[in-house]
């Protein structure tokens, strides 16, 4: 019968299995004290490398994942926190972007001809993409599924400097809705 490495659970030796550890790279890992018995070299490899097992680099894979897809359908809204829902706190997100020279210069041009300048409205989704991910994050941490009474704010940080800030605050609110994913979701965040 065929070892299994004890850290990713696969077949160690044979023509079909992970490979074993040389007895030069066995004695590294016992030297460094990451060694276990019948660890496949694979392993070990990564180990003394200080990189994570695979078994734990598809679980922070899996995990943001889950992660991706509940801030893409965790819902927000302007409306007010509903009566059969629970509100949790306020919840807030920030984000400051630079414009950069080469975007000033596009809608310099832009300007002179009249015309809307996607540069910067580029740059202005991008940073109230990332501040609302964070305001979903942050409600997540404290079990919501939803955010409500939403309000978002675009503002020049800087004086003439090229920074948009993009401010959104909302209240965190559980809704009662059992969504698998959605609580998968929120246990991740607060392991």
């Amino acid at each position: 019968m065929a070892a299994t490495c004890p850290v990713c659970g696969e077949k160690v030796g044979g023509l079909t299995g992970m490979p074993k550890p040389n007895t030069e790279l066995k004695e590294q890992g016992l030297a460094a004290g990451v060694y276990l018995e019948g660890m496949c070299g694979t392993c070990l490899s990564r180990a003394l490398r200080g990189a994570p097992p695979k078994k734990a680099e598809d679980k922070m894979y899996e995990e943001m994942q889950t992660i991706n897809s509940v801030l893409q359908r965790m819902f927000i809204s302007p409306s007010r926190v509903p009566d059969t829902a629970q509100d949790m706190g306020l919840v807030t997100g920030y984000c400051i972007l630079g414009t950069g020279p080469f975007t000033a210069l596009f809608s310099a041009v832009t300007d002179t001809f009249g015309i809307k300048s996607n540069a910067y409205l580029e740059k202005a989704r991008a940073a109230e993409r990332e501040a609302l991910n964070t305001l979903k994050i942050e409600a997540l941490k404290k079990g919501a599924d939803a955010i409500y009474c939403l309000r978002l704010s675009l503002t020049e940080a800087t004086a003439g400097n090229g920074m948009l800030m993009v401010t959104v605050t909302g209240a965190a609110t559980k809704t009662g809705k059992d969504d698998p994913i959605i609580q998968k979701a929120i246990e991740y965040l607060n392991q």
